[in-house]
Parts: structure tokens; C-alpha cells; sequence
């Protein structure tokens, strides 16, 4: 009787406990993937409380809920840097992978881990269940993954947090295969003289350069750091259009006849683009591929005002002109159509061949090559048109 009052009261503290997490990440920003996290919680509470309004609790019901792994992602996602996911999925070999958390604004990604040290390390070694994938298979099918999901042209940094600790042998073999690993590493005398040995044999390391060791200081790397590295910036027309235009040249007090115009220069009012862009530009290197050089001139030339094309002919003498490349993975695979465009396409392909950051206000090509796989490497910004002209027909605000 008093075993059933302790697993009774342990059962409510966990419903509690599940309730108070869930309030937690209702305070969190807009994160993708955070209401589906909020959902599994949900869900794991109706069980157990189904279970408390029986009163036929065991101790299985304690120790299989899906709330320990839930409630150590909760608590690995309070202390990550810039989050942008959470159990996102990415298609890997025909079937489905799922990142508990993706952060570093795509840099990293962390496997939550929430399982006794032991039961690690005696499934890697094969004494698992039939079937069952040891946390080393895991590894291989996240680094492979990472692979195909570069970001700033480098695959994903791969942590595996071990919300129980890890053993010295696998945490070792972990980091050879180039996962970083985080927790508490835990001795095992049984299993240190051979363990090496057997995961070595068990899970051979694919290439030399693998082998490496990753050092875990490696888990604090800011996506910021990243952007430093890459010097080259490849403007896309409409980054070189927001660029001249009067609207973020100090005319931005304008009622249009063009409701977008209108538009637009209350934003930048809100939100001037040029700083932006200045600061960026800032110790770079600048290029323009011909398709944006030749569409954005066109573009001058027909309704550029005499400022801007003072102000493009300027810009035009700082950045470098390269040829088109009309190759590679954005070209292949890409379908025309919406809100893909060929000289979008185009633009895009080239930058990533030369492996530099895009610069583009074009949100709606970006989002469509995300629907089909594709994540661009790219700075957005907010989009602004020419709008000299249109000023001789606009009506000037007041000053306030």
C-alpha cells in the first residue's frame, strides 16, 4: 500500500512537472517546431493522467513516459544560442531524421540523449535488442545527414547531449567519428580495457580525416563567427536596387500613387535598409553576375532617376562583375515555376558556386527553394524599388 501512495505521488509530480515545462515554452519566441514539441507534452500528461484517475500506477508507467527525453530537450533548448528549430525532420537515405534542436541559426545541431550510461554503452557493443540502433549508428546517420545540410557551405557541427552521462569508451569513439559530445563522462572498469578496441572494430572510422578529435569547446561556436569567414557577398538585383534607390537615400517622406511604394517607405521609415546593408558590406568583398548586372542596368535605364543613376554607376565601380555560373545543385534541381524564376535561379547559382553569402530581398525564392529542398545560403533584407521618379507625382509628408 505504501509503494502504490510513493508511485502515486511521484506520478503526480511528473504530471506537474510536465504542466510547469509546458508552461515554460509557451513563454519562448516564435521557434519552428516548439508547438509540436508543446503537443508531445500534452500528450504524455494525458496518458499518465488517465493512468492517476485509475489509480493502477506501476513503475513502468514512471519509467517508460517519453517525459524524461521531452523534459531534457526542454532543458537543452533553455541554453543553446540563436534556436531556430525544434524536432525538425530531414530527409535522409529514403526515410526521415529528426533533430531535437537546431541552433547557431543552423550550425549546430543537438541529439538529446536521456538514457542511462550503461545501457549506451552495452547497446553499442551489441547487446541491445534486435534491431535496436546504438547511439554510434546514430552518429553515422547524423554526420552523413549533416553532409547534405550544409550551412554557410560546411556541414553542421553534430552534439550529442547525454542528459545521464556517457562512458569513457563510447564518448571516445564518438568524438574520433567527429560528433561532440556534452554531459558528464563516466568511468566503466569493466569495459575500458577492451571497449576501444571493440567499437573500433565494431564501427571503423570511414576515412583518416574523420578520425580527428573534436574539441567539445567547440559546442559555445557562434554562427556569427561563421559569417566573418566567408568575405565574399554576392548581390542579388534586388539588394543593388534597394541599394540606389532614393527611398533609403534620405526621400523616404513620400505618400506614392503606387500603394507598394507607399508602403515600402513607411517601412523604411520604421526600418532604414541601407545601414543595413553598409554594415554588411563592411571589410567584404562585393560581385555581381551578369544576369543581375545586365537586369538591374536595364532597370536603370528605364526608370532610374538621375540620383540613382549617379548612385548605381558608383556602386558598380565597387563591386566586381563575374560571368554566370549555370551549374550546380540550385540549377539542377530547382523546378521553374511561382516564385522561381530563371534569372533568380540563375543569381542564386552563381553565388553559391562561388561559395559567397547571397544578399536578396527575394524572400519568395528562398521560401520556394526551401519547399523543394533547398536551403540558400543568403542575407534578406527588406525589399525596396526605385522611386525617384514617381516622386514628382507623390505627395510629401509634413514634417512631424
Amino acid at each position: 500500500m505504501e509503494e502504490k501512495v510513493e508511485l502515486l505521488k511521484c506520478l503526480e509530480e511528473k504530471i506537474n512537472s510536465g504542466k510547469a515545462t509546458v508552461d515554460r515554452l509557451k513563454l519562448l519566441g516564435k521557434i519552428d517546431g516548439v508547438e509540436k514539441l508543446i503537443r508531445k507534452i500534452q500528450q504524455e500528461i494525458r496518458f499518465l493522467e488517465k493512468v492517476q484517475c485509475t489509480g493502477n500506477v506501476k513503475k513502468e508507467h514512471l519509467q517508460s513516459t517519453n517525459l524524461i527525453h521531452l523534459n531534457a530537450i526542454v532543458t537543452r533548448l533553455f541554453c543553446v544560442n540563436q534556436p531556430t528549430n525544434v524536432m525538425k525532420p530531414f530527409k535522409h537515405k529514403k526515410s526521415r531524421l529528426e533533430v531535437d534542436i537546431v541552433y547557431n541559426g543552423g550550425a549546430s545541431w543537438v541529439k538529446v540523449i536521456a538514457r542511462n550510461a550503461r545501457a549506451l554503452t552495452l547497446i553499442s557493443m551489441g547487446n541491445g535488442e534486435y534491431g535496436q540502433k546504438s547511439v554510434l549508428d546514430q552518429a553515422s546517420s547524423y554526420l552523413q545527414c549533416a553532409k547534405c545540410y550544409l550551412y554557410l557551405y560546411r556541414p553542421p557541427d553534430v552534439v550529442f547531449h547525454f542528459a545521464y552521462g556517457i562512458e569513457i569508451p563510447l564518448a571516445r569513439r564518438l568524438k574520433q567519428m567527429g560528433v561532440i559530445i556534452e554531459g558528464d563522462i563516466i568511468k566503466c572498469k569493466d569495459v575500458h580495457d577492451n571497449g576501444d578496441k571493440l567499437f573500433t572494430e565494431m564501427y571503423p572510422l570511414e576515412t583518416a580525416e574523420e578520425s580527428v578529435s573534436v574539441n567539445s569547446d567547440l559546442v559555445a561556436f557562434n554562427a556569427s563567427s561563421l559569417k566573418t569567414e566567408i568575405k565574399l557577398l554576392s548581390l542579388d538585383v534586388s539588394t543593388l536596387l534597394a541599394y540606389v534607390t532614393n527611398m533609403t537615400n534620405g526621400y523616404d517622406q513620400f505618400i506614392y500613387q503606387e500603394p507598394l511604394l507607399t508602403q515600402q517607405a513607411e517601412m523604411e521609415r520604421k526600418r532604414p535598409v541601407k545601414p543595413i546593408l553598409e554594415e554588411l558590406f563592411q571589410g567584404k568583398e562585393l560581385i555581381v553576375c551578369q544576369t543581375a548586372y545586365e537586369n538591374f542596368m536595364n532597370i536603370i535605364g528605364v526608370i532610374g532617376g538621375p540620383r540613382e543613376t549617379a548612385r548605381a554607376k558608383d556602386l558598380m565601380s565597387k563591386v566586381r562583375i563575374v560571368n554566370d555560373v549555370p551549374t550546380g545543385r540550385i540549377m539542377e534541381k530547382l523546378s521553374l515555376g511561382g516564385k522561381i524564376k530563371n534569372r533568380s535561379r540563375l543569381v542564386f547559382a552563381t553565388g553559391e558556386n562561388m561559395k559567397s553569402i547571397i544578399v536578396s530581398a527575394n524572400e519568395g525564392f528562398v521560401r520556394a527553394a526551401r519547399m523543394q529542398g533547398i536551403e540558400c545560403t543568403v542575407f534578406l533584407h527588406e525589399p525596396r524599388s526605385l522611386s525617384e521618379i514617381k516622386e514628382g507625382y507623390a505627395t510629401k509628408l509634413s514634417p512631424s
